[in-house]
């Protein structure tokens, strides 16, 4: 979404009020790709005073992400608030380096990606996968027959 600060730009105490849903098809972050699921609700205000315009968005969504312990997929839910003064803003948000047109898409992007843990987990209990047969530990036991080898040498005082 782009927004015209134009008209409030200079002026004490005017305002742009935000709701709405942006459709995006992915993230990309911590080198992978995330797919969405659903469209992005962003709500906030975008206010001015005399000297500087400020940013207050909260930004909700989820995503598709694979579990880092049992490599499932599960939804990754988030709700950011971003608040920032629009002069410490990347000229990259704003149009053709004109700072009256905001691409508010671009910093939705940066604050869901900055926002994103390095490693996604389905849920605290999640025991990840058995080493040797790549079970899912959470869901099934393992019924192999594998010996740890630095405990190999203890099966021959057995018989």
């Amino acid at each position: 979404m782009k927004i015209d600060l134009s008209k409030i730009k200079g002026h004490k105490c005017r305002n742009i009020d935000i709701d709405y849903e942006e459709n995006l098809d992915m993230i990309e972050a911590n080198n992978n790709t995330y797919k969405l699921d659903g469209p992005i609700h962003v709500s906030g205000n975008i206010t001015s005073n005399l000297e500087d315009v400020f940013l207050k968005l909260f930004i909700k969504g989820k995503l598709i992400v694979q579990c880092d312990r049992c490599l499932e997929n599960f939804i990754y839910k988030f709700d950011i608030s971003l608040e920032e003064s629009l002069s410490s803003f990347d000229k990259n948000y704003f149009e053709d380096n004109l700072q009256d047109k905001l691409n508010l898409s671009k910093a939705i992007k940066e604050s869901i990606m900055l926002s994103l843990p390095m490693k996604f987990v389905c849920s605290e209990e999640c025991k990840g996968l058995y080493y040797h047969c790549e079970n899912n530990q959470s869901h099934e036991s393992c019924n192999c027959q594998h010996i740890d080898p630095r405990l190999e040498a203890l099966k021959k005082l057995s018989h």
